[in-house]
């Protein structure tokens, strides 16, 4: 598939592919960013604009548009091959469909079931009930069309004869989730059935899977919401309702509106905050932090301020504090949430959203509210809610700023609620095992000397292909044998033209790319205070000399160690030949040395 990856990279600028995911900075020719795939302050994501690859200096990960695609996308090579040569208009030579055909028939289904829902919605059985409706909940018709709304009619098999009248097989329409199997498992019904239907699609605006609301007036006492349950493509873990729509506005921001409904979502963006997503059915999951942070740290959220609601509110703020996003809280008045704001009046929405409290102040707020410091009993309450809170925060500083606080609020001594929370760390699990995978994945992997100079003099013919040329040529270009990469990197020098990019391409194991990429980026760059900062070389030729001369000193060294332990071995044995020709290798290397 080499040749439909060059094309594809020739088309797509990696700039443009991973700016649609993150936020990149310019940092001289090349760009920075906080990395999407661990926690951090400051930015150790790099991007090379020259050579199209990325890597990251805090958890190593790295590679090329591919690579980032897959990891962002949790694909797997062929899908992100596919997913990119859609992108640049590429038809892959070397492709075979029929092994994404299962997929693919997937969301074409969806999608038609889609464009069947909108059409009942605007021509059909929806037309009169459901549109007034929609009309009285503040929803304008741009709105309707702008998240693809529908309405799935009365009636047990609309959509089922709809589908299989277009070719589609009822067991393959049922793996989408659209249909249930009757108990007789031979026959198949309409899940949605007199339902307002909200298409769910992934961040590219695929259609994956469906939220249904009951219609009005119908019995509200089964379900109010029925929701596509979990297929090969819809995982409601991993979906936030609205992302394709509002992933450009979040980044030009820099903050998300998280609420909780599907309706919540469409008025927001109507009243003019187009940067909401919703958790749509689902408690806040920690793979949905991770897509939200792919554009931003900051998160506003408003949920109902019922007791579920508040009760969802607190969850969802430890897992922001233990993720170290910057979360706030909007409060809305009277008990409405945000689809019945924005039908009152759309700019109370945009004053409470833009004086939203920071979430440790608002927790302060409502604990104190709830409570009468001055009584003893009430006093240690609040202290066990509010610890219970800023146990979650991973930030030192911000940790210790609110327990000062409130240890002046209650007029106890600080030390006193240190030790409280040391107590209730020694009893909590508190994302024991997503802390220990993190550092699992910073553990460190040791490099003899040889190595890093070996690395050391790679990242250097990487970067300037006059070095790589002349170490090409050297006589004793027989020092690299022992390297099988390094080996190949400089035998293959000349007939890639020096040239990184090409050398890319002749690799396909993994591993071998990673350190590639990893070897690039840390011969360039190293990790300072504020980030990443370009490192500076004003004798790349002589750097290089020097790197090859401590490889052949260590290649020696290594050999006079060997030949010293041989030695020890032919006097215990009394050995008296090997005892002399190991005596003369010992002192001729020495003499080199």
């Amino acid at each position: 598939m080499n040749s439909d990856v060059e094309e594809i990279k020739s088309r797509l600028d990696i700039t443009d592919v991973l700016g649609t995911y993150i936020r990149l900075d310019k940092a001289g020719a090349n760009y920075r960013a906080l990395c999407p795939f661990h926690n951090e302050k400051s930015p150790s994501f790099m991007v090379s604009a020259e050579k199209q690859i990325w890597h990251c200096f805090g958890c190593g990960k790295g590679g090329d548009i591919f690579g980032f695609v897959m990891e962002m996308e949790g694909l797997d090579f062929r899908e992100t091959l596919k997913m990119l040569g859609d992108k640049a208009g590429v038809k892959l030579k070397n492709f075979n469909p029929e092994k994404e055909k299962y997929k693919d028939r997937t969301l074409e289904i969806l999608e038609l079931a889609t464009k069947f829902y909108e059409k009942q919605l605007w021509d059909g059985a929806g037309k009169l009930k459901i549109m007034e409706y929609l009309r009285n909940r503040g929803i304008k018709e741009t709105s309707i069309k702008k998240f693809r709304l529908g309405y799935a009619p009365t009636g047990w098999r609309n959509l089922l004869t709809f589908l299989t009248g277009r070719g589609y097989k009822a067991e393959e329409i049922f793996r989408t989730g659209l249909v249930v199997k009757k108990e007789n498992k031979t026959d198949y019904y309409d899940r949605f059935r007199n339902r307002i239907i909200f298409p769910v699609a992934d961040t590219s605006g695929r259609v994956v899977g469906f939220s249904a609301r009951v219609a009005p007036g119908e019995d509200e006492s089964q379900a109010k919401y029925v929701n596509t349950p979990e297929t090969d493509v819809y995982h409601k873990s991993k979906i936030l309702y609205g992302i394709d729509q509002a992933k450009g506005e979040i980044k030009k921001k820099d903050f998300v509106l998280l609420v909780e409904g599907n309706l919540d979502v469409v008025s927001a963006s109507q009243a003019g905050l187009e940067n909401v997503v919703a958790v749509s059915g689902t408690a806040l999951t920690p793979d949905q932090l991770t897509i939200i942070k792919r554009y931003t740290n900051n998160i506003k959220m408003l949920f109902d301020m019922d007791s579920a609601g508040e009760a969802a509110t607190k969850k969802s703020l430890k897992l922001c504090f233990a993720k170290e996003i910057n979360v706030q809280v909007v409060e809305l008045s009277g008990g409405k949430d945000a689809a019945d704001m924005v039908k009152e009046n759309p700019q109370k929405l945009l004053e409470a959203v833009e004086t939203s409290k920071e979430a440790m102040e608002y927790f302060f707020d409502k604990v104190f509210s709830h409570y009468d410091k001055r009584n003893v009993k009430d006093k240690k309450n609040i202290g066990n809610e509010l610890l219970g809170m800023i146990i979650y925060l991973e930030n030192s500083i911000e940790k210790s700023h609110w327990l000062k606080k409130l240890a002046e609020e209650l007029d106890v001594k600080e030390t006193a609620l240190t030790d409280a929370l040391k107590k209730a760390n020694l009893r909590t699990e508190v994302n024991s095992q997503e802390k220990f995978s993190e550092e699992k994945k910073f553990e460190t992997n040791f490099l003899s000397k040889k190595e890093v100079l070996a690395n050391s003099l790679a990242g250097l013919m990487f970067s300037y292909p006059e070095v790589w040329k002349k170490i090409s040529q050297e006589e004793k270009r027989n020092i690299f044998s022992e390297d099988s990469l390094l080996e190949i990197i400089v035998r293959k020098g000349p007939e890639l033209n020096f040239s990184l990019e090409k050398l890319l391409q002749n690799f396909e194991n993994k591993e071998d790319l990673a350190r590639i990429n990893r070897i690039f980026f840390e011969s360039r760059y190293k990790a300072g205070a504020d980030g990443v900062e370009e490192i500076k070389v004003e004798n790349p030729q002589g750097e290089a000399d020097l790197c090859l001369e401590g490889i052949i000193k260590e290649q020696k060294k290594e050999k006079l160690e060997k030949i010293s332990q041989d030695l020890k071995m032919a006097e215990k044995n009394q050995d008296q030949e090997a005892i002399v020709f190991l005596r003369e290798q010992f002192n001729e290397i020495a003499k080199e040395k």
